[in-house]
Formats: C-alpha cells, sequence, structure tokens
C-alpha cells in the first residue's frame, strides 16, 4: 500500500502544506521527487505477471514477462500519454511444459495506449488501465470473450494458417496450441528518478485454446493472480530517444532491465 505523507510548516506565522516523498510500505521504498515533465522520452519496460494455474497435479504458479517499448509525451497536470509495443515475450515453464511465443508472434501483437499519472512533487507513479489483445478485434474491453471457438472476434493474427496466436510447446508436449488472449494491465509504484521508475502491476489474463497439434494441449487451466502481491512488478529505465526494441532486448540481455525484483 501506498502511504502519502504531508507535512506541516511553520516558517514565521505562515501555514504552508509541503508535500514529501510518498512511501510504499510494500514494497519498501520512497519515491524520488522530479520536476514536471522529466519523465517524457523512452523508456524499457519490463513486467512480470505471476499467476496459479488449477492443474491435475494441484496450483501450480505461472506466467511470464513482457519487455515493451514506452514512448512517452507530457500533459499538464501531471499526464502522460504513452504508446506502448511489446518487443519480446518469455513465459515461465509450467508443470514440465515450456512454451515460447513465435517471433511472428511477438511482432504482430497490436500497440497499446496508456495514461501515466505521476504525483512529481512525491514519486508517485500510476499507469492507469490498459490492456493487450492478442488474436482478438472488435471486442469492448468490458465485453466478455466469446464462448464459440469460431467467433469472428478471434483471427489469426500472426498469419500463419494457424487460428488466433501460435506458441510452440516442449517438455512434457512437443507441439503447437493457438490461442487468443486479453491481458487487462495496471501498474502502479514509484519514480526513482528521471531514468527510473518501479513497482508493482495487477494483470488479469482471459484466454482460450482455439486449437492444437496435440489434443493434450487443448486443456485450459484456469488461472489466478499469485496471492504474493509483490510476484508480479515492472521496472522501466530510460532509453535514447529514438530508441527501439533492439535497445529494450539489449537492456534485458546486458541486465539494465533487472533479472530478479529490484525491492
Amino acid at each position: 500500500m501506498i502511504m502519502r505523507v504531508v507535512l506541516a510548516c511553520l516558517p514565521a506565522s505562515l501555514w504552508c502544506a509541503c508535500s514529501a516523498p510518498v512511501y510504499d510500505d510494500t514494497i519498501g521504498l520512497e519515491g524520488v521527487p522530479v520536476a514536471e515533465g522529466a519523465l517524457a522520452g523512452t523508456f524499457a519496460l519490463k513486467s512480470q505477471a505471476l499467476d496459479q494455474a488449477d492443474t491435475v497435479l494441484g496450483k501450480v504458479d505461472t506466467g511470464g514477462i513482457t519487455f515493451s517499448l514506452v514512448v512517452r509525451t507530457h500533459r499538464e497536470g501531471g499526464f502522460y500519454d504513452e504508446a506502448i509495443a511489446v518487443c519480446d515475450v518469455q513465459n515461465f515453464e509450467t508443470a514440465g511444459l515450456t512454451t515460447v511465443n513465435t517471433a511472428a508472434t511477438v511482432d504482430s501483437i497490436p500497440d497499446q495506449t496508456a495514461t501515466l499519472e505521476v504525483d512529481h512533487a512525491t514519486g508517485a507513479f500510476l499507469r492507469h488501465t490498459y490492456r493487450e489483445y492478442w488474436a482478438i478485434r472488435d471486442l469492448s474491453d468490458d465485453e466478455p470473450l466469446p464462448t464459440d471457438k469460431e467467433s469472428p472476434v478471434f483471427y489469426d493474427m500472426d498469419a500463419d494458417d494457424h487460428p488466433g496466436t501460435t506458441v510452440t510447446t516442449s517438455g512434457l508436449i512437443d507441439g503447437e496450441v493457438y490461442v487468443a488472449q486479453r491481458k487487462t494491465i495496471d501498474q502502479e509504484g514509484l519514480v526513482r528518478g528521471e531514468d527510473e521508475s518501479l513497482g508493482l502491476s495487477r494483470v488479469k489474463k482471459e484466454g482460450t485454446v482455439l486449437g492444437a497439434s496435440n489434443d493434450f494441449l487443448l486443456n485450459e487451466a484456469p488461472r489466478v493472480p499469485h496471492p504474493d502481491p509483490k510476484a508480479s512488478w515492472f521496472f522501466e529505465l530510460r532509453l535514447d530517444d529514438g530508441a527501439g526494441c533492439d535497445a529494450v532486448v539489449a537492456a534485458k540481455e546486458n541486465e539494465d532491465l533487472p533479472s530478479r525484483r529490484p525491492f
């Protein structure tokens, strides 16, 4: 939980309200004040989402990491407009099954837009709800996913002549599974300077399996967010203006984007 602290100060006989840096008692860090508009620019964003899935083996951890390019422009009143492009996706091994998103799938994920709200005086950081749509179109944000797997809402996003998006599997079962999903994402945390912010993510995943090369891959395990709120987190780092996904991938590989949770 973020705790906002306001200090009262009394110079001579005049009262004034002074904003102190915000302290987040969940992650144990304090925000860093920055100037209005200081967070405009280009950033690499790492977002981890950890869930638990109900399987025949019981509850198992699952989820993954998304690496994105964020281009941000300043608006008055503490707001920024963001364009977010997915550059890479890494899925966690789940119950002996390794899944990999094809390069064609990652490249075809539609870009998203988001609104960032920053209290520049305290360092409080709030990325309002945004959504990733994988192989889903013409569906409003509040509509449930169709139960009919032949619905025209689902489409061949990566243009490989299979429905939905293609995920390759290995380990427990070798094959391909064809899926569609909507990810609803909220992120709240702290500014740690003009070049760095971090915090917690809340991610809701809604998906459906549209087909598979092996019938055993047709099983759909219900997912819920992991009970530890710190298991889903984000970290972002400034890049040079004009940088692209290659710079995001480089920041991942050289661990400028940390491999472990930084709080």
